[in-house]
């Protein structure tokens, strides 16, 4: 994705660009890229994407990824998440910049650093529940 303003820019709060407008524009971009592929499928791409952006992200191994990816029955292999990943440096590193403001704005509130991780992953499963819903 090309963007008008930098991760350092999102992630000191200098640009208001958080989660779900990460995720909108991610999703356009999977669209874009992947265009001749149907929309089943579509949407099985843009999980896997963005779920090896938000695994780099927040630090996380690309195998506990894979694991996750076939107990969910997707045939998929560490070559292709690395290839996933390797394609999507710039948005991991905008993301980062989101979760960053985020983490940032929690310590801000009062909440210790681990507070505020702990919320983080609270408000990312609370956005992943409602898209999942509309």
């Amino acid at each position: 994705m090309k963007w008008q303003f930098t991760p350092e820019q999102v992630a000191k709060g200098e640009v208001r660009y958080g989660l779900e407008e990460f995720r909108r524009d991610f999703r356009n971009e999977v669209n874009e890229n992947f265009s001749d592929y149907s929309k089943q499928d579509l949407e099985i791409m843009f999980h896997v994407a963005y779920d090896v952006c938000y695994c780099c992200a927040v630090r996380q191994e690309l195998a506990q990824l894979l694991e996750h990816c076939r107990n969910r029955g997707l045939k998929v292999e560490m070559k292709f998440l690395e290839l996933i990943r390797d394609a999507n440096l710039e948005n991991i590193e905008m993301l980062k910049a989101v979760f960053a403001c985020k983490v940032a704005a929690y310590i801000k509130e009062g909440l210790s650093n681990e507070d505020a991780l702990k919320k983080l992953e609270e408000y990312h499963a609370e956005i992943l529940r409602k898209s999942a819903k509309g």
